[in-house]
């Protein structure tokens, strides 16, 4: 009779608990799972910081290189920030090709910025990061408009050497490397008879070898701007390539007017430089933006190379920068439509 009791007993504590133990026993796993989230999703948010990171190094990297080059210029460290830069493609020496944008991406009204093309013209160099400084502390500027800065095209033209060089690592001067319809006939051929085959003004084995010169046509091609300025030096001059009236079969009279009046608007403010149509060469951003796509291209040539003058070259250019960003051109037509108008 007792092992009968104890039998029942144990068979209603089983059945009793058993559910209990079962419930127990879920709820377990349920707050392991979530607890195997949790860590997972840590994980993948500690991965996307770290990949934001490693995309940041090499930038990183490169800016603290052009604190520690430009340091006896004392020009003010604060242009050269980390934060805010894009990244587009690298450099035969690997360091990072960047840009900055602001404003309205659908707007109509876009530019785009370049400077340091030339890695011995210092000048410009400072000239484009100070750009994005004046920007960055005048928002309203960007306003119903898109623009574009890359402020150091050809980083190893600057920081290879001392005193840097006008090529690039390959020692191709990117500003004689886009594939205009010139170039396979006199790039060469002017390179040797005109520039007596000097090194610094190599236009490379074929047009579009260098990833400077890849860099700058994307940034044409993805971000379509209305106008371009690629800041030089020393010449002391403006340069201006855009399409003329002996183009008007492939633009309209409108779009050549506009190009015009932008031209002698940069003439009126810019008043440090002397106008002068210097023309185009083989290879030239000036021959590939401003007269094959028919962008309207200008080239402030700034005085002197003179890092203890690019500050002020910038103050006596802001008020010619500021009519160049606010400028809208009138739309270029489409020239299927010109053409059959025509």
């Amino acid at each position: 009779m007792y092992m009968a009791k104890f039998i029942l007993q144990i068979v209603f504590t089983g059945f009793v608990l058993g559910p209990s133990i079962a419930c127990h026993a879920n709820q377990s796993e349920t707050n392991t799972i979530a607890k195997n989230d949790k860590v997972e999703k840590h994980k993948e948010k500690d991965l996307k910081k770290d990949e934001a990171s490693a995309s940041k190094a090499p930038i990183a990297d490169m800016i603290d290189k052009l604190r520690t080059r430009s340091k006896s210029y004392k020009w003010d460290r604060s242009i050269f920030v980390v934060d805010g830069w894009s990244q587009q493609g690298e450099t035969v020496n690997s360091l990072p090709l960047i840009y900055w944008t602001c404003g309205n991406e659908k707007s109509d009204n876009r530019a785009l910025i370049l400077s340091g093309v030339h890695g011995d013209e210092v000048t410009p160099i400072y000239w484009g990061f100070r750009v994005v400084d004046w920007l960055k502390a005048n928002p309203k500027i960007c306003e119903n408009k898109y623009v574009v800065v890359a402020p150091i095209v050809n980083p190893d033209g600057f920081l290879r050497y001392a005193r840097g060089t006008r090529t690039n690592f390959n020692k191709v001067d990117v500003n004689r490397n886009f594939n205009t319809p010139d170039w396979e006939k006199d790039a060469h051929r002017l390179w040797k008879t005109k520039l007596a085959s000097q090194r610094r003004y190599y236009p490379g084995d074929k047009p579009d070898s260098e990833p400077e010169t890849i860099f700058q046509k994307w940034l044409i091609e993805h971000f379509k701007p209305k106008k371009i300025m690629s800041v030089h030096s020393p010449l002391n001059m403006l340069d201006f390539d855009s399409p003329g009236k002996d183009d008007l079969k492939e633009f309209s009279q409108a779009y050549i007017e506009s190009c015009d009046l932008l031209r002698s608007e940069m003439k009126r403010t810019t008043t440090i430089l002397q106008f002068h149509a210097y023309g185009v060469f083989p290879g030239s951003l000036g021959n590939y933006a401003g007269k094959v796509l028919g962008i309207p291209t200008i080239t402030p040539e700034l005085p002197t190379s003179n890092p203890s003058e690019a500050a002020w070259y910038f103050g006596e250019m802001e008020a010619s920068l500021r009519m160049f960003l606010d400028y809208k051109m009138v739309p270029k037509p489409d020239n299927a439509k010109l053409a059959n108008k025509n």
